[in-house]
């Protein structure tokens, strides 16, 4: 009887700690994003930590979750990483580092590809951010006064990453997901400035005022219920403008100038015509030079597909093109809007800056593109709190 009771306390105790482990993953990642975010770290300390920090859950994974369940995103990097070297090699508009990032970004999204996190803890995390984003821009009195490590387009972006990552979480433990963290996060954004992410986010408001999800399973709100969530957005924001009313008045101010237009569409022209200029520019990706905007731009096309076909060529275009729409056919076939919709987003989002592939948003992005492939059904489950 004492034996088996040992074995029972034993047998809790690996449990509980398989369980902490992934969550303990996941928090020093938001560490290192907002310490680095922040420069409260040096750029490459924040850097090489994100890289040790996405080889080790790729270990852990392997080690917890068995091998063959992570070959699909294995053999992903590799030719991932051998046709960035081919690129390297031929256009040099990258380098040695951008073989490396892939461990780092898509690392960390196996953590959630293979264990279930706890909802309380991705909920804090995701408000958490969210207060000291808005903190910051308020001491800070104007989000062009802040003191960041990258430009205040990275805020919609770390946004949609933490309200994803809450949103998968909700789903895994078939939870409901309110529309309150959606409108949290829109004022984030507004009072960032960020065009595509104010888009972004109102995009995702109305479909949460027209579905209610609660994990895999989702429903049209009926008409009545659609309005009174419609007026209670209305009234958060409003109060939201009373409150940030500068901020506000700002991206009216900045909407009203440039509207929709940027400079990105001339930069985009200069890119894809210098690409069908060579047969080996379309093939293994054209050098971001040659004109004056390439040449202001090298380091971003601010497009995530350009950059995927400058630094990686037209091969891995298709495939992950190819990735993408198997991702959607199999969300329409299971019947997954919500994963749809985050998706459909993301991909909207990547359109106008260099959010992916060896950046930030890969993170989700690379989850929604192998959730597909199958997971274990035995994964590890149960909630701390």
């Amino acid at each position: 009887m004492k034996r088996k009771n040992r074995e029972n306390i034993l047998s809790k105790s690996i449990t509980q700690t398989s369980l902490l482990v992934p969550n303990l993953l996941l928090i020093i990642y938001v560490c290192i994003d907002l310490l680095k975010f922040f420069q409260l770290i040096p750029f490459v300390v924040g850097n090489l930590l994100t890289v040790i920090l996405g080889i080790l859950i790729i270990i852990y994974s392997c080690l917890k979750n068995d091998v063959k369940k992570q070959i699909p995103i294995l053999v992903f990097i590799l030719i991932y990483t051998i046709f960035g070297a081919i690129s390297m090699l031929y256009n040099k508009n990258a380098d040695f580092q951008e073989l490396i990032w892939p461990l780092a970004f898509i690392g960390i999204s196996t953590l959630f590809l293979n264990f279930q996190l706890n909802l309380k803890i991705t909920r804090n995390i995701y408000y958490l951010v969210a207060i000291v984003l808005m903190f910051q821009i308020i001491v800070s009195g104007s989000i062009d006064n802040l003191e960041i490590s990258s430009s205040r387009n990275t805020i919609g972006i770390m946004m949609l990453i933490y309200f994803s990552v809450y949103a998968l979480t909700c789903f895994e433990n078939n939870q409901k997901i309110t529309i309150f963290p959606v409108l949290i996060g829109l004022v984030v954004v507004v009072m960032a400035i960020g065009r595509s992410s104010i888009i972004t986010f109102l995009l995702l408001t109305v479909f949460f005022i027209i579905f209610d999800f609660k994990g895999n399973k989702h429903k049209f709100n009926r008409p009545i219920k659609s309005m009174f969530v419609f007026i209670l957005a209305a009234i958060l924001i409003w109060l939201s403008y009373d409150f940030f009313g500068i901020y506000f008045k700002e991206v009216f101010t900045n909407f009203e100038s440039r509207g929709l237009d940027s400079l990105r569409n001339s930069i985009w022209t200069d890119y894809i015509i210098k690409t069908f200029t060579s047969s080996d520019y379309f093939l293994f990706g054209t050098p971001i030079s040659g004109t004056y905007l390439l040449n202001l731009f090298n380091q971003n096309l601010h497009n995530s597909f350009l950059m995927l076909h400058a630094k990686y060529g037209i091969v891995m275009v298709v495939l992950v093109i190819m990735l993408i729409v198997k991702s959607f056919i199999y969300y329409i076939r299971t019947n997954n809007i919500l994963y749809f919709v985050l998706l459909f987003l993301i991909i909207f989002r990547m359109q106008f800056d260099y959010t992916n592939f060896n950046a930030q948003l890969d993170i989700i992005l690379y989850y929604f593109i192998f959730f597909p492939f199958g997971r274990s059904k035995k994964r590890e489950v149960g909630n701390l709190i």
